[in-house]
Order: structure tokens, then sequence, then C-alpha cells
């Protein structure tokens, strides 16, 4: 497995980066035993950089991975918080919950937000810099769909750390075009900021295409890390041969072994309120006759309008 420095932290991780998303209770919601010995199989196989959140409540699985294991391992994480207080409690819960007195890196969880997330969460910002320079936080960033945040946050000085959307074909992109993005990770690229890529795969949805789908993201050099959502050891097993450069004979027979059909799902129970046409960051949900719409083909499975349903009437599968 190829290990990179993120920018100019001293972080060094794995080119292929674990996101957790998929296998907590926005999605899979897999028995804590069976998410626990993935991430102890993927951390023995040579990945040792693994991406979590406050929304994705995976925290569980990783505190339990990292005691079985127990070896160096980086860890990021992010919130939606936008106060200096409920970042704090953000952060204390991050430790508590993987059961470190540190965190790696972490972010403001950026998903939906426009440039302005800058201004309107200085609070969260602020305390993240404080906790920094304390030394709770090894680095600091931004997670973004946006390309003008992108942009922003390749300019501002005390970013350690970006994590932005990226696929070939835009999916999941709120503001500007592919290239854009790619021009925005170069700049931040230049200008020292770590970059890890979301959504290389569209949220699952390009899985037909996923030889290309992985070679566009790491074929762009300013990108140090690919974060892939994994729930299975038959999946993580293709991954590691797709980025150990291992022979792709049999490829597509195994890929069919894999190949999931995951969409969101509204439940027969939805009553209409509209939070999830709200929360979706990329304008994936419309109301009509009162109730949600979901625009499969342009979806990338974020996960976010889930977690904000107030009757649990989502699911992502």
């Amino acid at each position: 497995m190829l290990m990179k420095k993120l920018g100019s932290t001293d972080i060094v991780v794995s080119e292929l980066c674990f996101g957790t998303l998929p296998m907590g209770p926005i999605q899979a919601d897999l028995p804590l035993q069976q998410g626990v010995d993935l991430l102890v199989e993927a951390m023995e196989s040579g990945i040792n950089f693994f991406d979590a959140a406050q929304l994705y409540k995976t925290y569980p699985y990783l505190k339990e991975a990292l005691k079985r294991y127990g070896k160096e391992t980086v860890i990021s994480s992010k919130s939606m918080s936008e106060t200096y207080q409920d970042m704090e409690k953000a952060l204390i819960e991050a430790m508590e919950g993987i059961g470190r007195d540190y965190i790696d890196i972490f972010m403001m969880h950026g998903g939906r937000d426009t440039a302005e997330l800058f201004e309107k969460r200085n609070g969260a910002w602020e305390c993240l810099l404080e906790y920094k320079s304390k030394g709770y936080l090894r680095a600091v960033g931004v997670t973004t769909h946006d390309v003008k945040v992108a942009a922003a946050a390749a300019q501002k000085t005390d970013i350690d750390v970006i994590f932005p959307l990226i696929n070939y074909k835009g999916l999941g992109l709120m503001s500007g075009t592919v290239v854009e993005m790619i021009e925005a990770i170069e700049l931040a690229h230049r200008n020292g900021k770590g970059i890890f890529a979301m959504k290389v795969l569209g949220g699952g949805t390009m899985l037909d295409e996923l030889l290309d789908a992985i070679k566009f993201a790491r074929d762009i050099e300013a990108i140090d890390s690919v974060a892939l959502g994994m729930i299975k050891s038959s999946e993580l097993a293709l991954n590691l041969r797709i980025f150990n450069n291992e022979s792709m004979e049999h490829f597509d027979e195994d890929l069919k072994k894999v190949k999931l059909n995951k969409a969101i799902r509204i439940l027969p129970f939805c009553k209409g309120c509209g939070i999830c046409a709200q929360t979706c960051p990329g304008s994936c949900i419309t109301m009509v006759d009162g109730k949600p719409q979901i625009d499969h083909t342009n979806c990338v499975l974020c996960g976010y309008c889930a977690a904000k349903c107030p009757q649990f009437n989502i699911r992502v599968k």
C-alpha cells in the first residue's frame, strides 16, 4: 500500500482511506463485531487511515478495532457543529467515542454549506484551532461538496486538510464543474494542504465503472488519499487489489459478487415534513404532492437526509 504525507502535516496515510459511513446506522447498520472484524482486517492489510463523523455514529466500531489492533492508526472525523460549545462537545464525544485523548484530523463537516460557512461557523472553527493548539488535534480542516468552498479553503492559512467531493461525472457537486474542483484541489495542494477525496464512486452509484472512477481520482497528483466506504471483506479485497496495483484477472467476476444496488428509500410512513429536501446537499430531493421524490441519477448516497429525518423514515439500502 502506497503511503503519502498529507500536505504539510506530519501525518502519513495510506492511499486508500476506509470510509466508515456505510457500516453505521445510517446505511448498513452492521452488528458491532462484524464491523470491528472488517476494520481490523483492513488495518492488518495495510490501511492506516479511517474516516468517521459525528453524524455517522461509527465511533464504537473504531474504538473496539483500535483496541484489538493496537498499532498506530490515523483517524479523521468531523462535525456539523456551528458554535464553539457544540464543536467542543463534538470533539469530546469523538475522543471518548474512539478511546483516545486526541484525534489526528478533525474537520468542519461542510456538506451543503457555501463559502460563507467560515463566517457562519466561526465559533466552531475557533474551537478546532484552539484544541489543535493544545495538542488534542494534529490537523484541522473542512469537508465540502462545493467548488467555491474548496477554493476558499485552499487560500486559508489555518487549514491543514481538505476533504472534497470529486468524481469524473461531477455527481453531487453543488457548484462549479469537475475541472474547477480539480483546479481548487491543485491550488490547495500547492498551498500545502493535505487532500483526501470523497465520493469518487458517486456514493456507490458508479460501481459499473469502478476501475475508471478510481483511476480518475488516483491520477490527480494533488490527491493524497481516496476514501471508499466498505461493508464486506469482498469489497475490501477488491479495493486492496486496485490500490496495491495487483492483477486484475477475473476482476469483472469478482465485482459482480460485491456489487450493491443501494439507493435512498422513503418508507411508507413518511409524513411529508420536507426536512429531507432542505437537507440534501445535492438538491436531489423535491417535494411532490407533499411527498419526497428522489433524483437517483444525481444522488451520491451521502445519507444526510436519513440522519435528519425526524421520523426515521428514510433508509440507504
